[in-house]
């Protein structure tokens, strides 16, 4: 039944200005005369020349390496079935949409009215030196397995039909995974495929490259089972007589009986609880037919509690989403300029693939499937559609693999894996590529960081990640029982050290001897420390004191002066830091920038102003950029004689005398620190461009910019990064994500790294 709804809100959506889904923008300034005649006439003839005498340097001077066609005839469009060229666009552009989002590849969509096989691969291959990859799609079969083989053959850059293919990668893994969970062996198992065209021929050719034996494979199409009977009879196409078998004719009831793998690529509705019912212990059902499975998990579970059931749905676990494959192996075939899509290539997907899914899941991606515990099992076979992960494990895999199979444009020597993991995660953001970074230099020296609240999962889950990294060795604090207690909840094998604060014997003996030792002129006694090392806000920080570990975090379940103030108790100030000064590192529309003071100091004076621009600039440099210091205000240089800013101005007086060699002006309105046309304004400015460092005037005003450029801009902040400790420690926000913890423990991690230099 028709959802009308969905339709008026579908014509809508794709109606709404600008009409479609995808566009072309300018990648080039184009805004002088100068610009014009470098983007066109005459400078573009310099381009054409090269590529005229090296072909292949039109990957370095046009954007065919970044830049896919999706090419369809309409003839078997998902659900509608063969309805055109024309008809089939709004598809083809959704096709464009995907590989943007999820694999930032840039796509023209290619319709193309021809169903002749020869004519369409005429005309692909015409148009094919625009491109660095062909996506063909929505071509009915056997056509369309002859044209894949063609292009595949005749083109030098890689080719590959999703229908056929993206299925098989994807249920590949989830395949893997669910044997594993069952505990069965693929080479003993019986699969049995519902459908026996393009998807369903291709996913048994994958499946037995997987190991499955192609005696216990039994195709069924709309007549019944694919068997040498039929093929005598003259009933098959060369593509199906491949899997003919030597058995009696039957339908699909006779197919499934004892079968350890239903994959379903045909209708709704066509499997019954019956059928089920009949099929091996702890079978795997994968029912894909799309808009309604050929058996809902619902008619599934009511007859076979032992069975995993997967679909092509989103409202069900188990999706098995085509978007999981395409984007990531056409981007990893890309960036090695490969000139064809092998099987090893697949292949290769579909393990990396099968290996994520038992990783930990981060939360962003749980939020985003409404809060649900993800963990490998049997409702969490493969990775979601919306894990940023897949883009580095999937097309890093696949870029390898084509590497080593010698079909890339790029060589062995020339490739390093790491290095384009690291890419990758670059264009998962300006953070995640800092971060990466951040975390590949903790993991050249791993140092031991305590955490105070080692029972909370979120801190377990980054533990499992810290170590999986090798970001750092974990200490986690709490009730021994509990800390196993959600480890094994949550799925998790992983060993580190913890430690029950209330049994320690350091917490009644050297500990509290230190602190008392520490604060007994403030008033602790003795019994005081005792006490107040109960408490693993204060039993962590002392760790770091004592040398016993290298860095602390805390603060997920706790208020912020609840960890601060243990820290300056126990850690103390560092005495050439003068002021202990807290900041968020922050990436915002593509630029990195940092804001202080945010956490510390409520209304700093001019000379503490002065040593959080000072601490704050020293920390961006640490990250690799160069400071230039906006100390912001109200106003423009005091503008208005009512509104005077001698604080701000004798702050920048004494920051210069701190760090001579400081870019730092003020006091200015965040604007004037951004734009540079109206820092024009202003000649006599130091600041040159926008400033990347922004120093608030009291602490209200940064807490209140951070989050609305968190919450309204869409910020990515990282921190706070506490500055003047003289130890390493840092305080995690209420609510930190496992990514942002572990972030966070890196630059912990490489601080302690710091610090032990400066002790040698």
């Amino acid at each position: 039944m028709e959802d009308d709804g969905l339709r008026e809100d579908a014509l809508e959506y794709h109606a709404s200005k600008p009409a479609g889904k995808i566009t072309v923008v300018p990648t080039k300034p184009h805004g002088t005369q100068r610009e014009l005649s470098l983007a066109y006439s005459p400078g573009v003839a310099y381009p054409c020349k090269e590529i005229e005498s090296d072909p292949d340097s039109a990957y370095k001077y046009t954007s065919k390496g970044n830049l896919v066609a999706v090419v369809s005839n309409g003839t078997a469009v998902l659900g509608l079935g063969d309805i055109g060229a024309l008809a089939g666009k709004p598809v083809m552009e959704g096709k464009g949409l995907l590989f943007k989002a999820f694999a930032d590849i840039d796509v023209f969509d290619i319709e193309v009215d021809r169903t002749d096989v020869d004519e369409f691969v005429e005309a692909v291959k015409a148009i094919a030196p625009t491109f660095g990859g062909i996506n063909l799609e929505d071509i009915k079969a056997p056509e369309c397995f002859e044209i894949e083989k063609r292009l595949v053959a005749e083109l030098d850059i890689p080719v590959m039909h999703d229908d056929q293919h993206g299925t098989a990668i994807i249920s590949g893994a989830a395949l893997l995974n669910g044997l594993e969970v069952v505990e069965k062996d693929i080479d003993s198992i019986k699969v049995v495929v519902s459908g026996a065209g393009a998807s369903a021929i291709s996913c048994a050719h994958h499946y037995i490259r997987l190991g499955v034996k192609p005696s216990n494979i039994v195709l069924v199409d709309s007549t019944g089972i694919i068997t040498k009977s039929r093929d005598e009879a003259g009933e098959l196409n060369q593509y199906k007589a491949q899997f003919a078998l030597d058995i009696p004719d039957g339908g699909l009831a006779v197919a499934m009986e004892d079968a350890d793998v239903f994959l379903g690529l045909s209708k709704g509705g066509i499997v019954s609880s019956e059928m089920v019912s009949k099929m091996a212990d702890r079978p795997l059902i994968f029912a894909l037919a799309n808009p309604d499975p050929e058996i809902s998990p619902e008619e599934v579970y009511a007859v076979r509690e032992d069975a995993i059931v997967a679909t092509g749905r989103s409202d069900y676990p188990n999706q098995i989403n085509n978007v999981l494959g395409f984007p990531y192996i056409f981007r990893g075939a890309l960036d090695v300029r490969s000139k064809e899509i092998t099987e090893g290539m697949k292949m290769a997907a579909t393990h990396a693939i099968a290996q994520l899914a038992k990783e930990p899941v981060p939360d962003d991606v749980a939020a985003a499937y409404g809060g649900e515990q993800l963990q490998f099992g049997p409702e969490y076979l493969i990775p979601k559609p919306f894990d940023a992960r897949v883009l580095i494990w999937e097309a890093s895999a696949v870029a390898e693999s084509a590497v080593n199979e010698g079909v890339a444009r790029i060589s062995a020597d020339e490739f390093d894996v790491e290095r384009y993991r690291e890419e990758l995660e670059s264009r998962l953001g300006l953070t995640r590529s800092i971060m990466r970074r951040v975390i590949n230099i903790a993991r050249k020296d791993r140092k031991k960081i305590v955490f105070s609240e080692g029972e909370d999962p979120t801190i377990i889950k980054a533990a499992s990640q810290c170590i999986a990294e090798g970001i750092c060795e974990p200490i986690l604090l709490g009730q021994l029982e509990r800390i196993e207690a959600v480890k094994e909840e949550m799925g998790l094998d992983f060993e580190c050290d913890t430690i029950d604060v209330r049994y320690d014997p350091r917490r009644r003996t050297t500990y509290a001897d230190e602190l008392h030792n520490l604060r007994g002129r403030k008033g602790l006694t003795r019994g005081d420390a005792v006490r107040l090392l109960k408490s693993a806000t204060y039993f962590a920080p002392m760790m770091v004191k004592m040398g016993d570990a290298d860095g602390y975090l805390g603060g997920v379940s706790h208020h912020y002066p609840d960890i601060v103030k243990p820290c300056l108790h126990t850690i103390g100030p560092d005495p050439d830091s003068h002021r202990i000064v807290g900041m968020y590192m922050m990436t915002v529309n593509g630029q990195l920038m940092f804001i202080g003071d945010a956490t510390i100091n409520i209304y700093p004076d001019s000379r503490t102003l002065a040593e959080i621009a000072v601490q704050t600039a020293k920390v961006a440099r640490r990250f690799g950029v160069k400071p230039k210091v906006a100390m912001l205000s109200f106003s423009n240089f005091g503008t208005s004689p009512e509104l005077r800013t001698d604080r701000i101005e004798e702050a920048i007086t004494i920051a210069r005398e701190l760090d001579p060699d400081l870019i730092i002006d003020g006091p200015m309105q965040a604007d004037t620190a951004l734009v540079p046309d109206i820092q024009e304004e202003y000649p006599f400015m130091t600041l040159e461009g926008a400033a990347n460092v922004l120093i608030c005037p009291n602490l209200a005003s940064a807490n209140i910019a951070y989050k609305l450029l968190q919450r309204i801009a869409g910020a990515e902040m990282t921190g706070p990064i506490l500055e003047g400790l003289s130890k390493p420690a840092h305080v995690l926000q209420r609510g930190d994500s496992v990514r942002e913890v572990v972030h966070m423990a890196a630059i912990c991690a490489v601080d302690a790294q710091r610090h032990a230099r400066q002790r040698l």
